[in-house]
């Protein structure tokens, strides 16, 4: 039942648009003031949603349309909820905000709704602007906002005093039994072992497998509810500048994804309506590689770095989830100024070479290897022994300095640009080799260093050995 304290709060969108719908879903939940509705997470099993959708406009407080080119340039039934909240919005007093309009990208604004001030949820800023116009209308239908703030918050318990009583007859009392220490779970038992400094090879392997058949729980691994991939995104700051190939560049802060890109993660590409077969994410490849036909997982445990990606097909991913994460805003990761907003200021996408090494050597630390001096220990190299992947962060103490894992072995990863020529960056049809860094299973400790560079990367070839990670970072033209 919806919560009369709080401001109710309907959002009216198309489903191609639900990736990004629900991340707004998650952050108007998490004000603790504000109740909001859709359909995915709010209509149980069995409902009449014909009936539900309009019912839940009628109680609602405010509605949210959410344009994009797929809510606006469509017939469907995004298009009666807009007619429907329009003739709910002719029955409040005049000046009520009832009707706010978000453009989630650039599109038009339907007529019916161009006499409303409407939000551009790509640009800085945007989503204070939107609790504006909400805490505005929560004083319109008397939802308070700090009482119900208030009523998130523990109040501390006051003691009431009381009269010294009577002391009893003096007996012994039995000790109190210790409080037995929680369960731990398998699964964190088995994170609590990678933690270990001395956990072997072998071990961390088993333990990744293990994990992907029970379910590793770990953010930044598999899926999010919604179904996209789930990145934990970790901030690389200082910037600095950094010389490749004889070339100094100026790198700024940037995000970069803790892991890998994992074998679940790809697969919600593969398996996507829009994903793999969509040639929009293929576009400026050679014509015979659009799409690239995918080869097989070599190691097929859903917790493992996806193998066997030609360069093609990394960027191809990065693409996909780019549009998807539009709208997504981070914090500026030099601390202070604008926020990075996907699909405004910032871009998903593979590192650049310059990118990548900085995260890797700890900025200007310019670490030789992600922890520092080589250990055997630290890395799934071949000195492993292990002749095969691990899951993704098997070995935590090797992390590079801004957290993230398996910078060294496990698996090369592409980066956007081009060997011979590091300033060159952008899709062409060339066929002239891109960037590996950071040595994989298969190779020693001299490819897992910091700088060393791997140029015989052709982009159309999907070699076993081979992954990717992505970056959250300033756009690049012709990507």
């Amino acid at each position: 039942m919806p919560d009369p304290a709080k401001l109710k709060v309907f959002l009216c969108h198309s489903h191609k648009d639900k990736h990004r719908v629900y991340e707004l879903y998650q952050q108007l939940q998490n004000e603790g003031w504000i109740q909001p509705w859709l359909d995915k997470e709010d209509l149980t099993p069995g409902d009449n949603w014909e009936l539900e959708i309009p019912k839940e406009v009628r109680q609602s407080h405010i509605v949210i349309v959410c344009l994009s080119p797929n809510a606006t340039d469509a017939a469907g039934y995004v298009h009666k909820e807009i007619k429907l909240a329009l003739d709910v919005a002719d029955q409040q007093p005049e000046g009520a905000i009832f009707l706010v309009p978000l453009k989630l990208e650039e599109c038009r604004v339907p007529e019916r709704l161009g006499h409303l001030h409407w939000v551009d949820y790509f640009e800085a800023g945007s989503y204070a602007r939107l609790l504006k116009s909400f805490k505005k209308r929560a004083g319109q239908v008397g939802v308070s906002i700090s009482s119900v703030a208030a009523s998130h918050v523990e109040k501390p318990s006051v003691a009431t005093p009381k009269p010294a009583p009577v002391a009893p007859p003096v007996r012994k009392e039995a000790e109190p039994k210790p409080t037995p220490a929680p369960t731990k779970t398998e699964a964190e038992r088995l994170l609590d072992e990678i933690a270990a400094p001395n956990t072997t090879h072998q071990r961390r392997m088993a333990i990744g497998d293990r994990l992907s058949e029970i379910g590793d729980p770990r953010r930044g691994v598999g899926l999010r509810k919604d179904g996209l991939p789930d990145i934990a995104w970790l901030a690389v700051s200082p910037g600095g500048r950094l010389e490749v190939a004889k070339q100094t560049f100026e790198v700024q802060p940037f995000y970069i994804a803790q892991y890998q890109v994992t074998f679940a993660q790809y697969e919600a590409f593969v398996q996507a309506k829009d994903g793999y077969q969509n040639r929009e994410w293929w576009q400026g490849f050679p014509k015979e590689y659009q799409p690239q036909a995918l080869k097989g997982q070599k190691q097929m445990r859903l917790n493992n770095p996806r193998d066997n990606v030609s360069w093609y097909q990394s960027v191809a991913f990065g693409r996909w989830l780019n549009r998807y994460m539009r709208g997504l805003q981070l914090p500026n990761p030099g601390g202070g100024g604008n926020q990075l907003i996907v699909g405004n200021n910032a871009q998903v996408r593979l590192p650049l070479e310059r990118e990548w090494q900085w995260a890797a050597q700890g900025g200007a630390e310019q670490r030789k290897y992600p922890w520092g001096v080589w250990q055997e220990s630290c890395a799934n190299t071949s000195e492993a022994g292990l002749k095969r992947t691990t899951a993704v962060g098997m070995y935590p103490q090797g992390a590079a300095k801004c957290g993230a894992m398996d910078m060294s072995g496990n698996l090369w990863e592409w980066c956007q640009n081009k060997w011979e020529k590091p300033d060159e960056v952008a899709v062409d049809e060339s066929r002239n080799s891109r960037v590996l860094r950071g040595g994989s299973c298969y190779g020693d400790q001299v490819g897992a260093a910091c700088m060393f560079r791997y140029g015989y990367g052709l982009p159309l070839d999907g070699y076993f050995d081979c992954g990717f990670r992505l970056v959250v970072s300033s756009p690049i033209a012709g990507l």
